[in-house]
């Protein structure tokens, strides 16, 4: 080892052991008693049995010679563990999902223990229901109601009983749901007012475990499409996600009808159709061309010299890039089946270019160095023309499901399709940088969602997400004066209030919510200098953009995990409104500030450069820096006696990128302008939607110093589980007592089961460590680092006790089943770091090599007795 090289060491393999205990439940609702429930429920029971007959009856009006169904939502406060298996005993309930509600209001007898003003938790319930299972039903709850003590049901129904005791509502799924907070129906307006002919809409469908009723819910479909003068597109059926999808089109003429008289909405039969989930306009994933100016510049970045060998390790879904662009040439490799550069003009290429710029030269002000291999591209944008040809925005293609499409093209890397063989089964891992702008995360996974976190475990790939962009004005409350008054902290504090208490319309963007992916937002900083004088530059540099999309994500998983540089998002001031607000707005430029990228420019320049900002610079830059931790492993891996199964550069991929996190003084800033409402614990959990892990350093991860040593583990497990990987404790730690810090970071992919609230299959997770030191937890919340599947904790402590020779930090990875059965082990990776936080000026010590020395022993022993 040369002086000053301090590389990664690796962990030599864990001890197994049995997996930790896991404690959990809390107090119960105050509910109302059986007889208060009876008086209640007894009229949605009866309105069900009425709806359901109206079915039978438009049914056989119709003579489509099908058995009524009516998909049953049932509102429940508190849990029910596993009541699918109860459902699956009634004969004609399908169980279709469950999820999880946060904000049940008190009522109707419900209320918290301590609190009854406090909203309450609980779950909805989905289930298909036919005439004889809906009459099962009412019998069930019959039978209960006289007796709610003594009544006895058959052998597994037991759990209805339990439901019945918390059930809030019931009820129908109706027009209402199918259509809330999808923009379809605004879409169809817009579509309208430019005079389009057609509409398209996805329309996506309960799924069905039978093939036969999917195939009679698509016929039913097709029917009442038919019946509007349009015709279904395409459809997608994705077994392993609980996916089934059709994109539909119908006639303006018929659009145009029930747009203009809302109150005969729900009387149009196809939104009425029991077989459909949602409906969603389509053509949502697009990024637009915002910049006023057309103003670019030569690049002066170097290209010469830079040898591009092997095969990709990195994909590019995105937009078609300027493959010729002198920053591209060479670095990239195309692989385009669909034929989607024929539609594109050389000019039109900008957000692929952009994109594929940042990840082979990261920000070209930074003057990075480029990836030494190509980047594999597929896209899966098209330009959209307005009517007059005028070049708006990149889209995924009108006549698609995005769903299908990634699908399709992920498969096509690692199996190949129609009898060709894998096009590019190297890749580790997969950069999207565009997001639904019609689809924010609330409750459920969307398809897409489900469909990444299925291939990352299926495929075991890394795929980095950006956390979507809010481009709509910040409305901000000020006195008639505006802004001119107040001070840069005043104003700031005001922007960063405003977008906090505007969350509900800035939650991650369709597929950011993904649980095994890396969700990516963008901080507000750049390589730039001043921006213009006429525009506001709106947060303190370092602080997430005001155009980044927030979290939590799913069952408030902390996302995105991590947030890096997006370039400074200027803002234009708008005249104060007569309510005595002042409107902001995002300003879009190909000029600085933002970060330098290539771009084709107005004519589709080979060497033109402009500045861009946003969350899809942000996840790019993370690409790249995935790259070069795959490099780092592969550099690990030529070592003596080192041996990293390239099984894993995955999940250790994802590890080291959130390894480097922590909240620094964003978490200072954010306290200081929204913390007065929280205790230091809810604070903490309310502030992980903005923050996520916070920002990371990647240099401190890549490479140790005397002060800070870095160790990579990784494992498999099953369910009941444990790994446990020992950290050796440097005895010149006690010499003098510094303070020191531990980080633990641990990743894994884990199945999903897309029917079940609980959806993640597998959960990994490590307690605090054991060992002699004790050590206090920083930054994120201990809960909800637990969420998702990536945990990364910081701890800190003081070295002031006795250590002798053989101590050390014991990190227990834990494994069990969540959401299903874990039918083969999971990988995971882990990366722990320890350091000491202050200056031992008397006497330096170098804790990097006591632990190398101790871990190598450890390897030596490990290898020895494998040879034996």
């Amino acid at each position: 080892m040369a002086d000053g090289d301090y590389p990664i060491l690796l962990f030599p393999k864990p001890a197994y052991a049995d997996r930790a205990r896991r404690f959990g439940g809390g107090e119960r609702p105050i509910r109302p008693g059986a007889r208060e429930q009876g008086e209640r429920l007894a009229p949605d029971f009866r309105r069900l049995q009425e709806a359901m007959e109206n079915r039978r009856i438009t049914i056989q009006e119709s003579s489509l010679g099908i058995e009524p169904e009516m998909v049953l939502v049932l509102e429940v406060v508190g849990t029910v563990e596993e009541f699918f298996r109860a459902v699956e005993k009634v004969k004609g309930l399908e169980w279709l999902a469950e999820y999880e509600l946060n904000d049940i209001e008190p009522g109707d007898g419900f209320q918290d223990a301590r609190n009854p003003n406090k909203n309450l938790n609980g779950r909805l319930f989905l289930m298909m229901s036919d005439q004889r299972a809906l009459t099962e039903l009412q019998s069930l709850f019959d039978l209960w109601d006289r007796d709610s003590d003594k009544a006895k049901f058959g052998p597994g129904l037991a759990r209805f009983k339990e439901v019945f005791k918390n059930l809030r509502k019931i009820r129908p799924w109706d027009v209402g749901d199918r259509l809330i907070d999808t923009g379809l129906l605004e879409n169809w307006e817009q579509r309208k007012v430019f005079g389009q002919t057609t509409v398209s809409f996805e329309a996506e469908l309960w799924y069905r475990s039978s093939s036969p009723q999917r195939q009679q819910a698509a016929d039913q479909i097709r029917r009442l499409i038919k019946d509007l003068d349009g015709e279904i597109v395409t459809e997608c059926v994705i077994q392993d996600i609980a996916y089934h999808a059709m994109l539909g089109q119908i006639k303006m003429v018929h659009v145009e009808e029930f747009l203009n008289r809302p109150e005969v909405r729900p009387d149009l039969a196809l939104f009425q159709c029991d077989d459909v989930m949602f409906f969603r306009p389509v053509g949502q994933c697009a990024i637009p061309t915002e910049y006023e100016t057309d103003e670019i510049a030569s690049t002066q970045l170097s290209i010469s010299g830079h040898r591009i060998v092997g095969a990709p390790v990195v994909a590019l879904l995105d937009g078609m890039p300027l493959t010729r662009h002198k920053l591209l040439d060479g670095h990239l490799v195309m692989d385009d089946p669909d034929g989607y550069e024929d539609t594109y003009q050389a000019k039109e290429r900008s957000h692929g270019t952009a994109m594929a710029s940042l990840i082979c030269h990261g920000d070209l002000n930074s003057q990075g160095e480029p990836l030494q291999k190509p980047i594999y591209i597929r896209p899966i944008m098209k330009p959209r023309r307005s009517f007059n040809d005028r070049f708006d925005e990149e889209a995924v293609p009108d006549d698609v499901l995005v769903v299908d499409l990634v699908h399709r093209a992920i498969v096509r890397m690692f199996r190949g399709e129609e009898n060709e063989p894998p096009v590019s089964p190297g890749i580790r891992v997969v950069n999207l940088s565009i997001g639904d702008s019609a689809r924010q995360f609330v409750r459920e996974m969307s398809g897409w969602a489900r469909l990444l976190d299925w291939l990352s475990h299926e495929y075991n790939l890394l795929f980095v997400v950006s956390a979507g962009n809010h481009t709509q004005p910040i409305s901000l409350r000020t006195e008639e004066a505006g802004l001119r008054g107040l001070r840069l902290e005043e104003y700031q504090e005001l922007v960063v209030s405003s977008v906090a208490e505007d969350t509900r319309n800035r939650r991650l963007l369709s597929p950011a919510e993904t649980l095994n992916g890396v969700t990516v937002g963008a901080v507000h900083v750049d390589e730039t200098g001043p921006g213009p004088n006429h525009l506001i530059d709106p947060v303190v540099v370092g602080m997430p953009s005001v155009i980044s999309a927030h979290g939590p994500g799913y069952r408030r998983a902390i996302k995105p995990e991590i947030h890096l540089p997006g370039g400074r998002q200027l803002l234009s001031e708008e005249p104060v409104s007569q309510d005595g607000t002042t409107s902001v707005s995002p300003h879009f430029s190909g000029q600085s500030p933002g970060q330098c990228v290539a771009t084709p420019g107005s004519v589709g320049a080979l060497n033109a450069t402009q500045h861009t900002r946003g969350t899809s610079n942000a996840a790019a830059l993370a690409t790249r820096q995935a790259y070069f931790f795959y490099e780092l492993l592969e550099e690990l891996r030529i070592q003596p006696e080192v041996e990293i199964p390239e099984d894993f550069d995955a999940v250790l991929m994802k590890s080291l990128l959130v390894h480097g996190a922590e909240w620094g003084e964003m978490y200072d800033s954010y306290k200081e302008f929204l913390g007065q409402s929280h205790d230091g614990r809810t604070f903490r959990d309310y502030v992980a939607r903005f923050l996520g892990y916070g920002q990371p350093d990647f240099e401190r991860v890549a490479m140790s110093t005397e002060e800070r040593v870095t160790v990579l583990g990784f494992g498999l497990l099953l369910d009941g589980e444990a790994a446990e990987f020992a950290l050796p404790l440097p005895p010149s730690l006690a010499t003098f007592g510094p303070k020191m810090r531990l980080i633990v970071t641990l990743a894994w992919f884990s199945p999903i089961n897309s029917r079940q609230q609980k959806y993640r299959v597998a959960h990994l997770w490590f307690d605090r460590p054991q060992g002699k030191i004790e050590c206090n937890r920083l930054c994120a919340d201990h809960r909800a680092v637990q969420r998702g599947t990536l945990q990364h904790e910081i701890f800190e402590g003081n070295s002031e006790v006795s250590i002798q020779e053989g101590d050390e930090m014991i990190i227990k990875i834990n494994c069990r089943k969540d959401a299903g059965d874990i039918l083969e082990p999971i990988r995971f990776g882990l990366t722990v770091t320890l350091e000491v936080t202050e200056d031992i000026p008397l006497y330096p010590i170098s804790i990097y090599e006591e632990v190398r020395e101790r871990l190598s022993v450890r390897v030596r022993d490990t290898v020895d007795a494998a040879r034996v």
